[in-house]
């Protein structure tokens, strides 16, 4: 199975894996994403970024080696925009798990998301595979927005509790046929 390569670029991108020193600037941006904690329920993990790098973020029988978080960065003023989260060959062989992806709030709705995402979509089509996957929090109305407008049309299945309140959480897997 093969990888998303260490660094790959979009028209105004550089997406890399994550170096030591970008840690602390990545979670404080992954600490900013958690208002859509409103969304899915979970608290916010104060050393995530430290845990992908070291541990991953695996799903059941997962194993490090197929598992990469990498920064999202402006080409021009390498300006720290973003950061991708993914695990290679999950549910199967050929299925990239985007587990997380997200645009800083203040550059959000300058196209860079779309943009990030018909790029990966590139280089998952030249490596061989199938399909991209995503979890998203049934309550996150604009990330659902988002992500049909990305080509992510087909229901996986959806997770969480089976009653609405607004003390209750589900997920909705979301599929994109490559």
């Amino acid at each position: 199975m093969k990888h998303l390569p260490s660094s790959w670029k979009s028209e105004r991108l550089i997406i890399s894996d994550v170096k030591p020193f970008e840690i602390v600037e990545l979670q404080k941006l992954y600490d900013t994403s958690r208002y859509i904690q409103e969304w899915d329920g979970q608290e916010n993990d104060i050393n995530y970024v430290k845990n992908c790098i070291e541990q991953g973020n695996l799903p059941p029988g997962g194993i490090l080696a197929n598992y990469r978080i990498q920064s999202i960065r402006t080409l021009e003023g390498n300006q720290t925009i973003g950061m991708l989260s993914v695990y290679h060959g999950y549910p199967a062989e050929h299925v990239l798990y985007l587990e997380f992806l997200y645009i800083r709030n203040v550059v959000q709705k300058q196209g860079y998301g779309q943009e990030m995402m018909s790029a990966l979509t590139n280089q998952l089509t030249i490596l061989g595979y199938d399909e991209i996957r995503i979890n998203v929090a049934l309550k996150n109305w604009p990330a659902l927005r988002f992500w049909f407008r990305s080509g992510f049309s087909q229901i996986g299945g959806i997770y969480g509790d089976e009653k609405h309140s607004s003390n209750n959480f589900a997920n909705i897997e979301l599929i994109k046929k490559l």
